[in-house]
Protein backbone atom coordinates (compact mmCIF):
# COMPACT_ATOMS: atom_id res chain seq x y z
CA UNK A 1 0.00 0.00 0.00
CA UNK A 2 1.72 3.54 -0.78
CA UNK A 3 1.03 5.81 2.07
CA UNK A 4 1.95 8.57 0.01
CA UNK A 5 -0.69 11.65 0.11
CA UNK A 6 -1.19 13.90 -2.56
CA UNK A 7 0.14 17.67 -2.71
CA UNK A 8 -2.84 18.95 -1.15
CA UNK A 9 -2.95 16.54 1.72
CA UNK A 10 0.45 16.93 2.63
CA UNK A 11 0.40 20.09 2.95
CA UNK A 12 -2.59 19.93 4.83
CA UNK A 13 -0.98 17.69 7.18
CA UNK A 14 1.37 19.78 8.90
CA UNK A 15 1.27 22.16 11.25
CA UNK A 16 3.99 24.21 10.11
CA UNK A 17 2.48 25.20 6.81
CA UNK A 18 -1.57 25.48 8.07
CA UNK A 19 -1.97 29.41 6.64
CA UNK A 20 -0.47 28.24 3.51
CA UNK A 21 -2.94 25.57 2.95
CA UNK A 22 -5.73 27.90 4.50
CA UNK A 23 -5.15 30.55 2.28
CA UNK A 24 -4.15 28.16 -0.94
CA UNK A 25 -7.66 27.06 -0.50
CA UNK A 26 -9.46 29.97 0.50
CA UNK A 27 -7.61 31.72 -2.97
CA UNK A 28 -8.27 28.55 -5.44
CA UNK A 29 -4.33 28.42 -5.95
CA UNK A 30 -4.06 24.86 -5.21
CA UNK A 31 -6.17 24.16 -7.99
CA UNK A 32 -2.84 24.48 -10.50
CA UNK A 33 -1.73 21.55 -8.65
CA UNK A 34 -5.03 19.53 -8.44
CA UNK A 35 -4.58 18.41 -12.31
CA UNK A 36 -2.46 15.42 -13.87
CA UNK A 37 1.03 16.02 -14.06
CA UNK A 38 3.69 16.71 -11.21
CA UNK A 39 4.53 19.45 -9.12
CA UNK A 40 7.07 21.38 -7.15
CA UNK A 41 5.84 23.16 -4.34
CA UNK A 42 7.47 25.54 -2.22
CA UNK A 43 5.38 26.13 1.09
CA UNK A 44 6.34 28.81 3.17
CA UNK A 45 5.61 28.39 6.76
CA UNK A 46 3.29 30.41 9.54
CA UNK A 47 6.68 31.84 10.30
CA UNK A 48 7.29 32.85 7.10
CA UNK A 49 3.42 34.26 6.64
CA UNK A 50 4.13 36.28 10.28
CA UNK A 51 6.75 38.39 8.15
CA UNK A 52 4.45 40.00 6.35
CA UNK A 53 2.69 42.81 7.56
CA UNK A 54 -0.66 42.52 8.94
CA UNK A 55 -2.41 45.43 6.78
CA UNK A 56 -0.89 43.66 3.49
CA UNK A 57 -2.28 40.23 4.78
CA UNK A 58 -5.66 41.85 5.20
CA UNK A 59 -5.73 43.34 1.43
CA UNK A 60 -4.65 39.55 0.11
CA UNK A 61 -7.32 37.94 1.80
CA UNK A 62 -10.24 40.92 1.37
CA UNK A 63 -9.86 41.40 -1.85
CA UNK A 64 -12.87 40.30 -4.05
CA UNK A 65 -12.23 36.54 -5.77
CA UNK A 66 -8.37 36.75 -3.80
CA UNK A 67 -6.61 37.24 -7.46
CA UNK A 68 -3.87 38.91 -5.97
CA UNK A 69 -2.78 36.40 -3.66
CA UNK A 70 -3.75 33.57 -5.74
CA UNK A 71 -0.98 34.96 -7.87
CA UNK A 72 1.37 35.39 -4.92
CA UNK A 73 0.65 32.01 -4.04
CA UNK A 74 0.84 30.19 -7.32
CA UNK A 75 4.04 32.16 -7.65
CA UNK A 76 5.73 28.94 -5.33
CA UNK A 77 4.35 26.40 -7.61
CA UNK A 78 6.90 24.60 -10.33
CA UNK A 79 5.32 22.59 -12.74
CA UNK A 80 7.34 19.22 -12.82
CA UNK A 81 9.14 17.30 -10.31
CA UNK A 82 12.25 19.26 -9.00
CA UNK A 83 14.24 17.88 -6.04
CA UNK A 84 17.03 19.59 -4.59
CA UNK A 85 19.88 17.66 -5.32
CA UNK A 86 19.14 19.20 -8.62
CA UNK A 87 18.17 22.70 -8.02
CA UNK A 88 22.21 23.39 -8.14
CA UNK A 89 21.99 22.31 -12.07
CA UNK A 90 19.89 25.29 -12.61
CA UNK A 91 19.86 28.78 -12.17
CA UNK A 92 15.99 29.16 -12.67
CA UNK A 93 12.58 28.13 -13.62
CA UNK A 94 9.39 29.21 -14.55
CA UNK A 95 6.91 29.10 -12.12
CA UNK A 96 3.01 28.23 -13.06
CA UNK A 97 2.83 31.60 -13.30
CA UNK A 98 5.26 32.14 -16.20
CA UNK A 99 7.66 34.44 -13.86
CA UNK A 100 11.19 32.82 -12.71
CA UNK A 101 12.31 31.44 -9.76
CA UNK A 102 15.73 31.47 -9.12
CA UNK A 103 18.10 29.06 -7.44
CA UNK A 104 21.78 29.75 -5.69
CA UNK A 105 23.91 27.49 -2.86
CA UNK A 106 25.93 29.89 -1.34
CA UNK A 107 25.73 29.36 2.46
CA UNK A 108 22.93 27.25 1.79
CA UNK A 109 20.24 26.28 -1.02
CA UNK A 110 17.82 29.79 -1.55
CA UNK A 111 14.94 29.89 -3.64
CA UNK A 112 14.76 33.62 -4.77
CA UNK A 113 16.76 34.38 -1.66
CA UNK A 114 14.58 32.49 1.11
CA UNK A 115 16.09 29.69 2.34
CA UNK A 116 14.86 26.13 1.65
CA UNK A 117 14.57 23.79 4.85
CA UNK A 118 13.09 21.10 5.10
CA UNK A 119 13.73 19.30 1.42
CA UNK A 120 12.15 17.04 -0.36
CA UNK A 121 8.96 16.03 0.93
CA UNK A 122 7.41 13.87 -1.23
CA UNK A 123 4.13 13.25 -2.29
CA UNK A 124 2.16 11.32 -5.11
CA UNK A 125 1.87 14.38 -7.71
CA UNK A 126 5.22 16.07 -6.46
CA UNK A 127 7.59 17.51 -4.36
CA UNK A 128 7.38 20.01 -1.24
CA UNK A 129 9.84 22.01 0.11
CA UNK A 130 10.10 24.51 3.29
CA UNK A 131 11.15 27.74 2.67
CA UNK A 132 11.16 30.42 5.52
CA UNK A 133 9.94 33.53 3.53
CA UNK A 134 7.01 33.99 1.12
CA UNK A 135 8.71 34.21 -2.04
CA UNK A 136 7.60 37.96 -3.90
CA UNK A 137 7.29 37.79 -7.68
CA UNK A 138 9.40 39.86 -9.55
CA UNK A 139 7.38 43.37 -11.02
CA UNK A 140 5.77 43.56 -13.98
CA UNK A 141 6.22 45.64 -17.32
CA UNK A 142 3.06 48.52 -17.26
CA UNK A 143 2.49 47.52 -20.34
CA UNK A 144 1.24 44.02 -19.61
CA UNK A 145 -0.64 44.82 -16.68
CA UNK A 146 -2.92 47.41 -19.01
CA UNK A 147 -2.98 44.16 -21.58
CA UNK A 148 -4.80 41.78 -19.31
CA UNK A 149 -8.10 42.69 -19.08
CA UNK A 150 -10.62 41.98 -15.81
CA UNK A 151 -12.62 39.15 -17.54
CA UNK A 152 -8.83 36.81 -18.13
CA UNK A 153 -8.52 37.36 -14.22
CA UNK A 154 -11.96 36.12 -13.60
CA UNK A 155 -11.49 33.56 -15.91
CA UNK A 156 -8.84 31.95 -13.58
CA UNK A 157 -11.06 30.69 -11.12
CA UNK A 158 -10.84 27.27 -9.62
CA UNK A 159 -14.13 26.19 -11.70
CA UNK A 160 -12.89 27.09 -15.21
CA UNK A 161 -9.31 26.24 -14.47
CA UNK A 162 -9.11 23.18 -12.67
CA UNK A 163 -5.01 21.82 -14.46
CA UNK A 164 -2.06 23.88 -14.09
CA UNK A 165 -0.65 25.51 -17.22
CA UNK A 166 1.99 28.84 -17.38
CA UNK A 167 -1.07 30.88 -18.73
CA UNK A 168 -3.52 29.49 -15.72
CA UNK A 169 -2.36 32.61 -13.77
CA UNK A 170 -1.81 35.69 -15.39
CA UNK A 171 1.44 37.43 -15.03
CA UNK A 172 -0.64 40.72 -14.41
CA UNK A 173 -2.13 39.52 -11.38
CA UNK A 174 1.03 39.83 -9.21
CA UNK A 175 1.96 41.81 -6.92
CA UNK A 176 2.83 45.01 -7.72
CA UNK A 177 6.28 46.40 -7.53
CA UNK A 178 7.13 47.51 -4.47
CA UNK A 179 4.63 45.99 -2.62
CA UNK A 180 6.11 44.51 0.50
CA UNK A 181 4.69 40.72 0.80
Amino acid sequence: MNDKLNLIETIAKQDKFSTFSRVLGSSGANAAFSGEGEFTVFAPTNDAFGKIPEARMNELLNEPNQIKLKALLSYHILPGKLMTAHMGAVSARKSVTGQNLTFIDSNGLKVNGAGIQARNIEATNGVIHQVDTVLTPPPIAAGAAASVSSASLAATTPETQPTATPAAIPAAAAIPAGSVV
